[in-house]
């Protein structure tokens, strides 16, 4: 190796070492959706997720994004370096890919022998290997977390990326032309390939970076979540986390973008009641952003029980995000997502059978009944007392139970109307208002947080049963 390269290797490695000590933190710490988003609220300074007191992350200007990026812009620099150093680069190979294939076999020649002179190789070298870490990590992030996916493209990224991908192209053409090692050819294929995987965000071209105060409010919901009447003075806390749809509402199916009062409330004494869902199959119906049901596959999951949680909604948006939102908790091995429509049920069957698609298809076929049915905010007008209470009846095995809460008919048009419902279809429903319900406790954990809450605003609570036949 000559002195010149010796040299430029010792500066590479002083380079790249700080930068990838900062790269490990950040792969050992965002493995999950939840830890990406626990991270991404850290950064901007929340402070109130439980199950994140210890994390390498500290307040910044920009948040995650920003770190991302600055790593990202470190590791680009140190692949900088390295490019330069391939002789001929400056002069030659930025035109090769405009020349006729003969004059680019003989510039290619030409630029492996002094390549080979000065033993740089692509496959071996401490620069392309630390980039492909770290857009391994970029892309892997992206994947799992679409909000900070655009938030990384939005904070620099885009820029690094587009040139690194031409420098990745002109180093592709010369190895191909020059005949160099396969390996070479490889690791920069893997390069190209997870550059543009991670570049590629459609209308981002040109947007300006979020701000602290827009990162912020794309946060997921954080919702730290307490019994109403605590068994013991420190009764551990349920950090529940919750992604709402950004998109615009533009029809009543749309409801499901936001969370509801009677969600949280609904969530809060499934809390107080655990013992209600232990060694029971679990259905939540007309679920929105999925808060109940993913309470419920948290309590299943505490308790090693290998019953699952089925989270249903009709609205194919609404689906996706549930789905996101239980990866998010890290639940995916305790609760799945299933397409529902109340007013495909017809409410007479006796043994349990309920219909339902998956959230990514429209096929449908009869699903297993279950023990407890699940349901929070799903009546908004008269026809919807009737399709809920039909679907309760057929989702529900003989002898089970559901717990319904909703706003009362001031709110909710139709409410009035479940209770007698119920009864058309041999349902036994009582009914009790929330706010004399453990001293009115139920109404005090994040009910700002909730669309359309008032302080005036009167809940309802059903305990609706599908008694045996003798």
């Amino acid at each position: 190796m000559d002195v010149k390269h010796s040299k430029a290797v010792s500066l590479s490695t002083r380079i790249v070492a700080p930068m990838l000590e900062k790269y490990s933190v950040l792969e050992k710490s965002l493995v999950t959706p939840r830890d990406i988003a626990c991270a991404r609220a850290r950064c901007l300074g929340v402070m109130s997720i439980s199950d994140w007191l210890d994390v390498p992350f500290v307040q910044v200007s920009g948040g995650l994004p920003a770190i991302l990026a600055a790593v990202l812009s470190e590791a680009f620099q140190a692949w900088e370096r390295f490019y330069q150093l391939i002789p001929g680069i400056r002069t030659g190979v930025p035109q090769l890919a405009n020349e006729e294939s003969t004059i680019c076999k003989e510039r290619g020649a030409k630029l492996e022998s002094v390549l080979q002179t000065t033993r740089l190789e692509f496959c071996q070298s401490i620069e392309v290997n630390a980039l492909q870490n770290v857009l391994n990590l970029l892309a892997r992030v992206s994947r799992l977390d679409s909000t900070l996916d655009e938030e990384i493209s939005r904070a620099g990224c885009q820029a690094i990326l587009s040139r690194l991908i031409k420098q990745i192209k002109t180093c592709i053409l010369f190895v191909e032309s020059s005949g160099s090692s396969e390996k070479d050819f490889d690791a920069l294929m893997d390069l190209q390939d997870t550059a543009c995987e991670i570049l590629y965000f459609p209308g981002i071209k040109g947007a300006m970076a979020f701000t602290d105060e827009e990162l912020l409010s794309r946060l997921p919901l954080i919702y730290n979540m307490r019994p109403a009447s605590p068994v013991k003075e420190n009764d551990d806390v349920t950090t529940i986390l919750i992604h709402q749809v950004t998109k615009r509402q533009t029809a009543q199916a749309d409801v499901g973008f936001l969370i509801w009062p009677s969600a949280i409330v609904l969530g809060r004494w499934l809390l107080s009641n655990r013992h209600v869902l232990r060694g029971k199959t679990i259905l939540e119906i007309g679920a929105g952003c999925g808060l109940v049901g993913i309470l419920a596959a948290t309590i299943v999951k505490d308790c090693n029980t290998p019953e699952k949680v089925v989270i249903t909604d009709v609205n194919n948006t609404v689906l996706e995000n549930i789905f996101r939102n239980i990866n998010l908790n890290d639940l995916s091995s305790v609760a799945s997502v299933a397409k529902l429509d109340f007013y495909r049920q017809t409410g007479d069957n006796y043994a349990g059978k309920w219909i339902a698609g998956e959230f990514n298809e429209e096929n449908e076929r009869q699903r297993t009944p279950v023990d407890i049915v699940l349901a929070a905010d799903i009546i908004c007008q008269p026809d919807d007392a009737a399709a809920a209470a039909k679907t309760i009846y057929d989702a529900l095995n003989p002898g089970g139970m559901a717990y319904v809460i909703c706003a009362n008919e001031k709110h909710r048009f139709g409410v009035g109307m479940f209770a007698s419902e119920c009864e058309k279809v041999n349902l036994t429903a009582t009914q009790a208002n929330v706010r004399e319900m453990y001293h009115g406790n139920l109404l005090t954990e994040s009910m700002d947080s909730a669309a359309g809450f008032v302080d005036d605003m009167t809940l309802t609570f059903f305990e609706v049963a599908k008694y045996k036949i003798q």
